[in-house]
């Protein structure tokens, strides 16, 4: 039996994910780390990217028992893109149950089929539509090679607020993404103040150090939309450290007031309006 036999599995999965890892395909990762001209991703740079120590992530690729949080397992899942059948075995061993499914927003069924349709099959802009609770409905494609995210979660608030890969994505995350994105979720807590899920978002947001230090920041804006005129800059899938500005342009479906179509566009002008597409989405 080989060496590599004998390690735990969770190991082989693990190692066999950092060295196929293409880190082009994280955004932001250049700018932290630098040019990358090889394929593979060191355990220093996956737990940096996740939030923990080189030691911590190193325990949970050596197949060690600990009280790993999902919130972390979740985080090496989306780093090294585990698969569907990866990522429920690295689960199911680490913490002894199958893993949870992605919340789904009761109200995702009740979206008119046109609105779908018409985020969906749109070929130019990103659009996406999300909940009162910031848990996305629909999306298309565009949407996607933006954010690479919204395949392994679907509520906009907790990946920008308490996911350690979108602070690497982000620039200026505090003042330009996380201040006015945490406004607004304050706007929303006190207009349902008993709806439960939300609750549940506003519970995962301050359970984050950062995001609970900013949640009663003294220059907290007042907000209850992401403003048009405001440029947000941020790094892209396969870019490398360029830099690329975006608007978020909000809109409410008069068939759906509780609800928010989204539409992100680029902020300069003559801009390139196709995002290259992210390998693999």
């Amino acid at each position: 039996m080989s060496k590599s036999e004998t390690r735990p599995i969770v190991t082989r999965i693990l190692q066999r994910a950092r060295a196929r890892r293409n880190t082009s395909d994280i955004p932001g990762f250049t700018a932290s780390f630098g040019d990358r001209s090889s394929v593979g991703i060191t355990q220093a740079e996956t737990a940096q990217l996740a939030g923990v120590s080189r030691r911590w992530y190193n325990a949970l690729e050596s197949g060690r028992p600990a009280n790993y949080s999902d919130n972390f397992l979740q985080a090496v899942r989306r780093i090294l893109d585990l698969t569907a059948e990866e990522w429920e075995i690295v689960y199911r061993i680490t913490r002894g149950r199958a893993p949870t499914a992605v919340p789904v927003s009761p109200l995702s069924g009740l979206l008119p089929d046109v609105i779908r349709d018409l985020v969906e099959q749109s070929p130019t802009w990103a659009l996406y539509v999300s909940d009162y609770r910031w848990d996305v409905l629909t999306y298309n494609a565009k949407t996607q090679e933006y954010f690479p995210w919204m395949r392994h979660g679907l509520n906009v608030m907790e990946w920008a607020l308490t996911w350690p890969e979108a602070r690497a994505q982000l620039i200026n995350w505090q003042d330009d993404w996380a201040l006015p994105m945490i406004a607004q979720l304050r706007v929303h807590a006190e207009q349902w103040p008993r709806d439960a899920r939300l609750k549940d978002v506003i519970s995962t947001v301050r359970a984050d150090p950062a995001a609970r230090k900013l949640w009663d920041a003294p220059n907290l804006p007042t907000l209850t939309h992401p403003s048009s005129r405001q440029v947000r800059r941020l790094f892209l899938s396969g870019q490398g450290g360029r830099e690329f500005a975006i608007r978020l342009v909000p809109f409410t479906p008069m068939e759906f007031p509780s609800c928010r179509l989204m539409a992100i566009t680029p902020a300069e002008e003559g801009a390139e309006v196709n995002v290259p597409r992210v390998a693999g989405v």
